[in-house]
């Protein structure tokens, strides 16, 4: 993959995982993902649901880039997460994917809409154009 390959394909999802496998070394290996294989659509909806402990956030941090497979494929736009370098990660999380976590990763002194509009400080937006942005995604 190309270091400036980040590309969201015209046609067919844009989250495709493809027996998707994940283990840690605990003391003994542990699978968190066993063989997992979906696909999301743009514009699409969806829950990630189960009981403490069954992958739900290993799946999300290796869906947003933040995390690699042990074995399977990840492609987020087009762009395998498995074969790209932190570098190509890190844009792909700039600009083709990201989620706002439930706890502990929010900036606890500034509102909604200016956690959402956060990485387009970092993109070198106005200040007006990220509140419109992160008002309309919102």
């Amino acid at each position: 993959m190309s270091k400036t390959a980040v590309a969201t394909p015209a046609n067919g999802p844009v989250v495709r995982l493809t027996d998707v496998r994940k283990t840690y070394d605990l003391g003994g290996t542990v699978e968190a993902l066993a063989g997992v294989s979906l696909s999301l659509a743009d514009g699409s909806y969806t829950a990630v649901m189960g009981p403490s402990g069954s992958g739900k956030s290993t799946l999300l941090n290796l869906v947003g880039a933040l995390d690699t497979p042990t074995d399977g494929t990840v492609e987020v736009a087009g762009n395998d997460l498995g074969a790209a370098t932190d570098d190509e990660r890190a844009a792909i999380r700039g600009t083709e994917i990201g989620f706002v976590f439930q706890t502990f990763n929010l900036l606890p002194r500034s509102d909604a809409v200016e956690n959402v509009a956060l990485p387009l400080v970092f993109a070198g937006w106005s200040r007006e154009r990220r509140h419109e942005r992160a008002t309309e995604l919102l």
